[in-house]
C-alpha cells in the first residue's frame, strides 16, 4: 500500500479488502474500493494503482467488478481521461453486497432445499428455510431504510436551503 495514507486510512482499506475477499469480490476490489471512498476528488486508475500500490492491471479488473455491482462510475477527466467516482455510500453498498449475496448464494440454497421431498417433515431443513426467509424481510426492510434515510435528507438540505 502506498505511504500517501494515514495509518488510519490504512486499517480502514485492509479491513474492507478482508471483508470484499471474504464476499468473493477479491480483496484489491475491496482495496480499490476503500481507496476511492477517502479520495478527495475522483481518481484516475494510475491514482488508484499509486494509492494502492498495486499495478495497472490488478486495478482494472476491479474497477469493472465495481462499476458491474454500480457501486462506482466512471467519468470524463481532462481530454480523454476516465476518472472514478463512488456511485454509492458505504451503507448503500453493504446493502447491495449482502443483497447480491442471498440471491447469488443463499436463494439457490433455499431453493434447492425445498425441493427435497419432505422438508416440511424435517424440522431442522424448514426452520433454516424460515430463517432465510425472516432475513431476506430483514434486509428488504434494511434497503428501504437506506431510501427513506436519503429522500428525508434530500427533504431537510431542501427546506435548509
Amino acid at each position: 500500500m502506498a505511504q500517501n495514507i494515514t495509518k488510519n486510512e490504512k486499517d480502514f482499506i485492509d479491513r474492507i479488502g478482508k471483508i470484499s475477499k471474504q464476499w468473493g469480490l477479491g480483496e484489491p476490489t475491496g482495496r480499490v474500493w476503500a481507496t476511492l471512498l477517502f479520495a478527495d476528488s475522483n481518481l484516475s486508475q494510475k491514482d488508484i494503482a499509486k494509492k494502492t500500490g498495486y499495478s495497472l492491471s490488478l486495478v482494472s479488473p476491479s474497477l469493472k467488478i465495481l462499476e458491474k455491482l454500480n457501486m462506482i462510475r466512471s467519468v470524463r477527466g481532462k481530454g480523454r481521461e476516465k476518472l472514478y467516482e463512488l456511485a454509492m455510500s458505504f451503507i448503500e453498498a453493504f446493502n447491495a453486497i449482502i443483497k447480491r449475496f442471498l440471491e447469488c448464494d443463499v436463494k439457490p440454497l433455499i431453493n434447492g432445499l425445498e425441493q427435497i421431498k419432505g422438508i416440511n417433515k424435517n424440522p431442522k431443513l424448514l426452520k433454516l428455510k424460515n430463517e432465510y426467509k425472516q432475513m431476506e424481510r430483514y434486509f428488504n426492510w434494511f434497503g428501504k431504510m437506506i431510501v427513506m434515510k436519503k429522500i428525508t435528507g434530500e427533504k431537510i438540505n431542501k427546506l435548509l436551503g
